[in-house]
């Protein structure tokens, strides 16, 4: 699964970027959810309340489904393989019990999982399997065909955590079967390919391209991507209006990333790049904290979790009573039989 050369520190400190990254724009995004965008002449603060009543630096739906990967990850010795059915039935069985006392959960993914249950008590058991789940996901697109929600993307990048050395095959099916437990719509599994490769991408290279997985798409569907990343990167994020639209929370998120201009060099240049990012997607309004959850993903495995200000840093809290250290040792222990034991920046990907 892994190559000799492990992850180098560097790359280590990446991939916790990443989650924490995105756990930091879920918290900032949280409050602004479900409004209407929000004015250049109002900040953006880590400031909690909002309709659902948020306290300040408390993440949501977003990051609590993507702590119950990254816990599923380390149930299985087969370097936390998220392929293997036990790794997929924790999920299953950790989503579903946290869904039962959640006030924030994406509908459609609220709707399989009710199916998902329904399923496994006709079948004798008290709580969902994975092939509940997935049977569930099916039968629920089956009924609403038209329904790409955005409740898949935004946990793609914890999805490829355990494959960040691993032939990208392996880890373009790690991301699927995450994806497929609740969502199948092609514009769903696509969207998490590709972000979840990006993130990967950024990872181990640190740099940010959200085209690096567009060769596993037919020819038809890399135009349609193609057209679509560049549709966002001539947009600001407010254009994707109907960004509880998986499409729409990509480009959205695409397009704060891009706005935001080049990474930059210096440490606090940086950090200014991260929280712009996040701002700019949150100012599109609506799903404001997956897109800043999404966004902050990607910005994250390239800069690392320092570029998030240490004052939200401090802040971060939420289910199952984390704080920012335990969500940052949950991703270290994923990627911890990755690390190399040379000097930073041994084992880059070429």
């Amino acid at each position: 699964m892994t190559t000799e050369e492990g992850l180098s520190p560097t790359q280590r400190q990446r991939a916790i970027g990443a989650v924490v990254a995105a756990a930091a724009g879920d918290a900032l995004g949280a409050p602004y959810e479900f409004q209407a965008p929000v004015v250049d002449s109002e900040d953006i603060a880590m400031i909690g309340g909002g309709v659902l009543g948020w306290q300040p630096g408390e993440w949501t739906d977003e990051t609590a489904m993507a702590i119950v990967v990254l816990e599923a990850a380390m149930t299985t010795s087969h370097h936390h393989d998220l392929r293997i059915e036990t790794a997929q039935d924790h999920i299953a069985r950790e989503w579903y019990s946290w869904s039962l006392g959640t006030p924030d959960i994406g509908t459609l993914t609220a709707h399989v999982m009710r199916r998902a249950a329904d399923s496994a008590r006709e079948s004798g058991h008290y709580v969902p399997r994975a092939r509940d789940f997935r049977a569930a996901a099916v039968a629920v697109h089956e009924e609403l065909p038209a329904n790409a929600g955005n409740g898949s993307l935004m946990r793609a990048h914890v999805s490829v955590l355990p494959y960040l050395l691993s032939a990208e095959d392996d880890a373009a099916e790690g991301i699927d079967a995450v994806c497929r437990l609740t969502h199948v719509h092609p514009d769903t599994t696509e969207a998490c390919m590709l972000w979840g490769l990006a993130v990967r991408h950024a990872i181990l290279s640190g740099e940010v391209d959200v085209r690096v997985g567009l060769h596993r798409l037919s020819d038809e569907r890399r135009t349609l991507w193609t057209e679509r990343i560049e549709e966002a990167e001539a947009s600001a994020p407010v254009a994707f209006r109907r960004n509880g639209w998986v499409v729409s929370s990509f480009q959205a998120a695409w397009s704060a990333i891009t706005a935001a201009g080049p990474i930059p060099e210096g440490k606090f240049d940086q950090r200014d790049a991260l929280v712009s990012t996040l701002e700019l997607g949150i100012r599109a309004g609506y799903d404001t904290d997956t897109i800043a959850c999404i966004a902050g993903s990607l910005m994250g495995a390239a800069l690392g979790p320092k570029a998030v200000p240490p004052e939200w840093r401090r802040e971060l809290f939420g289910w199952p009573g984390y704080e920012v250290d335990e969500l940052k040792k949950l991703a270290g222990r994923v990627v911890e039989p990755m690390v190399a034991s040379g000097e930073p920046g041994a084992g880059e990907a070429r």
